[in-house]
């Protein structure tokens, strides 16, 4: 990673008031590429005026207006590229993100979408299933948490998911009646994942990006 090249920005999901305070003021003791942190918290949450004293990074509290897994979607990112967490996770010592050499594109891991990696599990094999519906053959799982997102990428492909499945994804499983005489809930992802934004990125050949 080269900070000359590119600023990536930490979005941090927060739900009760100071979970995040372990993660940002132990963020000047790693090794890592964030030039700005967004904390996206509920709306009743107070602001944390005392953020920046905690760390050198710029650090920006964002009330939400959606449900906390729409956060991909919503958090206002001004640099180029992002990566999300959450405040049950903290920074790791060393964070050096991949790129290719030369031609500096990001290496995303991820794990195939076969039985004994994901289709046994129901929530992954949803996820899957979802992504399908946006590149049909979408055979990655890619976590929410190892994505870097490319945020004008990412601001096309909220506003094309958001037209098919509504602004909070209430309309995502309307078409899964069927599916729910037999069953009571379909165990899947409520809103948008890391998956489902590949998928989008494969469809669109923006994945060599």
């Amino acid at each position: 990673w080269n900070p000359t090249k590119s600023e990536v920005t930490l979005v941090v999901s927060e739900w009760f008031f100071d979970r995040s305070l372990h993660l940002i003021k132990n963020l000047d003791e790693k090794d890592h590429p964030f030039s700005e942190v967004v904390v996206m918290v509920p709306p009743v949450a107070g602001s944390h005026e005392d953020y920046n004293e905690l760390t050198d990074v710029p650090v920006r509290t964002q009330h939400r207006g959606a449900p906390d897994f729409m956060d991909l979607c919503e958090a206002d990112i001004k640099t180029d590229w992002f990566m999300l967490t959450n405040s049950y996770h903290h920074v790791a010592r060393h964070v050096d993100l991949m790129f290719t050499p030369g031609t500096f594109k990001p290496v995303i891991p991820f794990t195939p979408a076969t039985y004994p990696f994901c289709f046994k599990f129901p929530y992954c094999k949803e996820t899957i299933n979802l992504a399908q519906r946006i590149n049909p053959g979408h055979d990655k799982v890619v976590l929410d948490m190892d994505m870097l997102y490319h945020t004008e990428s990412r601001n096309t492909f909220c506003k094309e998911w958001a037209e098919e499945n509504g602004e909070e994804g209430e309309d995502l499983y309307k078409h899964q009646q069927r599916r729910l005489m037999f069953r009571k809930k379909i165990i899947g992802p409520p809103g948008p994942t890391g998956t489902a934004y590949f998928a989008w990125l494969v469809r669109e050949k923006k994945d060599g990006m």
